[in-house]
């Protein structure tokens, strides 16, 4: 006789006894930590386990190398971070009080986490913390031809600062030594009339390049998050990634036509002095009256000259057989100059100026696109080339002349002349061709004025018909009507 056994049921045996294993999310914050969990098979677990030792591979190969060029490396995974915004939490979890209330906090949203990071001290930042912050600042137009190394050296040293209502930011007068990023909030700028900057605006770029005092002063409109980027560390960053790109730099400058044939010993030594220098899109690189005292080339994007000139055309028709009536017409014309990558900008300014002297440029250049430049001063460029060097550069220079506004304005006023000369000819043959057939005009209107006569008459003779046929067909058929009665 077989007996049945009973077993007390522990709490271990209550575990589910398929092959389903639990993997443990963290919701993400520094300072409070959520947790839940959620099942997933043996097979996603190892998928994710792969695609993290393949981020983990692109992060070492990104911090290796640093190129100016290879933007597909760097939006590739500062892009990553966006599709966890894009996920899809379940119906159950979305309900829960606990969750709603953790989705409004700054540390739940991806947005509002990057202003609370850079809160924090930049000694103590994590590299995943820098990386959402670099995420925001690649967007940013300053940021946006950066290397992916370099944003996250300046996320690192990011500062944040909150202003209440009708706060004064800085005023007039104040040293300017750092550089504004509107992050969240309203900011006018006092002396000029409706002057309001938004979200991601930025306030007092030059401040980065030079040490000069504030030209407004800045007030909060709203409650307002600004992040913080000092000079000092802006420049010590740059010069960092500048000392690591020298080689890349040398074989740029190597490249070049005017720099082919000097040794490699004064290509190392013109690399070691140049510096760099980020352009947003319409900004200006300098104004014409501006001092001459650096000379750029274009290492990425396109920097653009704006030209406005005043061309006149003369009309002239008779009033009878002796006068003649004229009008002059004055047309304003605009157009740009490109300098695109590889070009120098000022150039000719530098060699023909003396070293001590005076002169100021002659045009207006500004950032047609994002650039980054790399740009000498006038004197280190003096000291690194001699008297020799500058009479090859002036020697390169008459025989590829650059073009100057006077002879832009010949030539144009040249093309327009000979249009007018081809326009003239055309009309001539025109005219020689038309009095092969020997048209009078006279005969020619009488002819169209009979035709225009000739055709009323037959709309009239139309309606006419019409009007007939139908009073015909009325009395028939009042007759029709007049015999069925009888």
């Amino acid at each position: 006789m077989k007996t049945k056994q009973r077993r007390s049921i522990s709490s271990e045996s209550k575990k589910p006894s398929n092959d389903y294993t639990y993997r443990t999310i963290q919701l993400a914050t520094p300072q409070v930590e959520y947790f839940t969990s959620r099942s997933t098979t043996a097979s996603v677990e190892k998928k994710f386990h792969k695609l993290g030792k393949h981020r983990n591979e692109q992060n070492q190969q990104l911090n290796k190398t640093i190129n100016y060029d290879d933007q597909s490396l760097r939006n590739s995974l500062l892009y990553q971070n966006e599709d966890w915004g894009k996920f899809e939490f379940p119906s159950w979890l979305k309900g829960r009080t606990d969750f709603m209330k953790l989705r409004k906090s700054k540390h739940f949203d991806y947005h509002l986490q990057v202003f609370s990071i850079c809160e924090q001290d930049p000694f103590r930042r994590s590299e995943e913390l820098i990386e959402i912050v670099a995420n925001y600042l690649v967007k940013l137009d300053f940021f946006r031809l950066m290397p992916l190394k370099m944003i996250k050296q300046i996320s690192s040293r990011l500062q944040a600062k909150s202003y209440e209502e009708d706060e004064i930011i800085c005023n007039k007068g104040d040293r300017g030594d750092s550089m504004y990023v509107v992050f969240d909030g309203k900011v006018e700028v006092l002396g000029q009339k409706k002057l309001v900057l938004g979200p991601k605006s930025l306030i007092d770029r030059t401040a980065l390049e030079f040490d000069y005092f504030r030209n407004n002063t800045l007030q909060a409109v709203t409650v307002t998050h600004l992040l913080i980027l000092n000079r000092i560390e802006y420049i010590t960053i740059l010069n960092h990634n500048m000392k690591a790109e020298h080689s890349n730099h040398e074989k740029f400058i190597k490249s070049h036509q005017l720099f082919s044939h000097f040794p490699d010993e004064r290509i190392n030594k013109f690399c070691s002095v140049l510096q760099g220098k980020f352009l947003t899109i319409n900004e200006t690189l300098y104004n014409a009256g501006d001092m001459i005292d650096y000379l750029y080339i274009v290492k990425q994007g396109t920097l653009a000259r704006q030209i406005v000139m005043d061309l006149e055309d003369q009309n002239r028709w008779p009033i009878n057989q002796k006068k003649w009536l004229s009008q002059i017409i004055t047309r304003t014309i605009s157009f740009n100059i490109e300098y695109e990558i590889g070009q120098l900008v000022g150039y000719s300014d530098i060699i023909d100026s003396d070293f001590d002297s005076d002169k100021k440029r002659k045009e207006t250049i500004y950032a047609k696109t994002d650039c980054f430049l790399l740009y000498v001063s006038k004197s280190q460029f003096f000291q690194v080339f001699n008297q020799i060097d500058i009479q090859y550069f002036q020697n390169y220079q008459n025989q590829y002349p650059p073009l100057t506004q006077e002879q832009l304005v010949k030539d144009t006023r040249q093309k327009q002349t000979e249009q007018k000369q081809k326009l003239q000819m055309v009309n001539q043959a025109i005219y020689s061709h038309l009095r092969q057939f020997s048209f009078d005009y006279e005969t020619l209107k009488k002819k169209e004025q009979k035709f225009e006569q000739v055709t009323k008459n037959q709309k009239k003779a139309s309606r006419e018909f019409t009007n007939r046929y139908k009073l015909i067909r009325r009395e028939k058929k009042n007759k029709i009507i007049t015999l069925e009665n009888y």
